[in-house]
């Protein structure tokens, strides 16, 4: 299915589910008196849908989560997008997956999942703004179920049993923190993150090459807005003289971004001919594609999960932002030599914030980074109907 449909399908049936649930949960809530201590008394069950680059983002919290308490099992409830993600961060003992290629594989897949998790002691709904994982949350009867509200507690409250404030416009990494001393856990440091991935992944912690940068150009099908073209791509290169003789690019992606990375070596080759360029998108598995990124010196690229995984690896980053905000999603890391490139147009950010973009996927915020005149504050973006 499309993201799309599967917005529609999350916000209406979702929002149905959810009115129509409220009075029987407050009822069995009251009938039952079970005990909702927040003390960890079985199996943790995280529930994260879309964004693998959002769960290397919360690694620290549910690292931090692994240490305090060793004996529970720890379980992740996703779609097939981002469970390669969860398998390289070796901190889940069981990975179970729904499929929402279809809207029959979605149901069938769902109720499998909720059947295998029913009755886990405590379920974390990493899920700012789906309806669909609060009522998945319930279903599976857990003892305590944790999540987030927005600016309206309304559609969350008495549903799960503990509720964390989320202000859209902090850092994210904050809140996810704080579920872990919500749990009575400290988030891990960065140093404690890194060498359990480097670990996971059996990687050298030795850099093996000068010269090799690598490019991550690519994200996933959530605002491709944040993408740069190939003629942007050479104005970066061009601008910032960092293509010496000698120099190797490699394009890490999957194979929907296989093209692009072909449209950005041949509009950058004409220009640095002496530059090496690999395309290696859809050609190496996320694992192996770590493996290389481990391997090299520099990464340039946008916000995706490439970034926030070279950042934990230590690599020094060059990123560029536009419909999401830097602040709100790069965690502080003292030792890692970073350029964030970011310029706050009036309708930055507006992923999640907007149902659609305001500019109508001209990524008003990404061109301003190659303008003069960056800011506009007299222009207005209007929906045609």
């Amino acid at each position: 299915m499309k993201l799309q449909t599967k917005k529609l399908i999350d916000c209406y049936l979702g929002g149905f589910l959810m009115f129509a649930m409220k009075p029987i949960v407050i009822l069995l809530g009251f009938i039952l008196r079970r005990d909702h201590a927040l003390q960890v008394q079985g199996d943790i069950c995280f529930i994260k849908m879309l964004g693998g680059g959002s769960l290397v983002v919360a690694y620290p919290t549910i690292l931090g989560l692994r240490s305090r308490h060793p004996s529970s099992k720890f379980i992740l409830i996703s779609t097939n997008s981002i469970k390669e993600s969860a398998h390289t961060l070796g901190v889940f003992d069981r990975i179970d997956s729904i499929d929402d290629s279809s809207l029959f594989r979605l149901v069938v897949t769902t109720l499998t999942c909720i059947i295998k998790n029913f009755k886990t002691d405590t379920v974390i709904d990493l899920e700012v703004y789906s309806r669909l994982t609060t009522i998945f949350s319930i279903l599976t009867c857990a003892r305590n179920r944790i999540g987030f509200y927005l600016e309206s507690v309304f559609w969350r409250k008495y549903l799960n049993t503990h509720l964390i404030f989320f202000q859209r416009f902090s850092p994210t990494y904050y809140w996810y923190d704080a579920i872990a001393h919500l749990l009575d856990a400290q988030p891990a440091t960065i140093q404690a993150c890194r060498e359990k991935l480097f670990s996971v992944l059996n990687l050298n912690k030795k850099r093996e090459k000068k010269g090799r940068i690598v490019i991550g150009h690519g994200c996933s099908e959530l605002s491709r807005e944040r993408m740069l073209t190939p003629e942007q791509w050479l104005s970066v290169f061009e601008k910032y003289d960092c293509l010496q003789d000698g120099v190797e690019l490699i394009f890490l992606g999957t194979m929907s971004e296989n093209t692009l990375a072909d449209n950005v070596i041949k509009n950058i080759s004409v220009k640095f001919p002496s530059v090496k360029f690999n395309n290696y998108c859809g050609k190496l598995s996320l694992i192996e594609s770590l493996c290389t990124l481990s391997t090299c010196c520099e990464f340039w690229g946008i916000d995706s999960a490439l970034l926030h995984y070279a950042r934990f690896m230590g690599l020094k980053c060059t990123s560029f932002w536009g419909p999401t905000d830097p602040s709100t999603l790069l965690r502080p890391i003292p030792d890692i030599k970073e350029t964030v490139m970011y310029n706050k147009v009036p309708c930055s950010p507006c992923v999640h914030i907007a149902e659609m973009p305001p500019c109508n996927g001209e990524n008003i915020c990404i061109q301003s980074l190659f303008k003069t005149n960056t800011q506009d504050s007299s222009a207005i973006w209007l929906i045609n109907m």
